[in-house]
């Protein structure tokens, strides 16, 4: 696992938690970790949504989250911090 990636998902997914645009490097990056945790993981719900949202943004569409969606994206940024914390 890309542990310095995932720290940037996480980072990613709590900047747009909080309204704010992330840093593109860190989304790249970000994306490509959570993408080779859905390859490795396919039916974890969580690593697929936050996976295919990174993915989106790092493709250039935008993502215009409500306050669910902030909410989600917290949710999402502490499922991948508390994967980090295990390796």
């Amino acid at each position: 696992m890309n542990r310095k990636g995932l720290l940037d998902a996480a980072a990613v997914l709590e900047d747009l938690a909080a309204g704010r645009q992330p840093d593109r490097d860190r989304l790249a990056a970000g994306a490509l970790a959570l993408e080779a945790m859905h390859a490795d993981h396919p039916s974890w719900r969580d690593m697929t949504d936050a996976a295919f949202g990174l993915h989106a943004l790092a493709g250039g569409d935008a993502l215009g989250l409500d306050e669910r969606g902030r909410a989600r994206a917290a949710r999402l940024a502490e499922v991948v911090r508390s994967l980090v914390d295990s390796l």
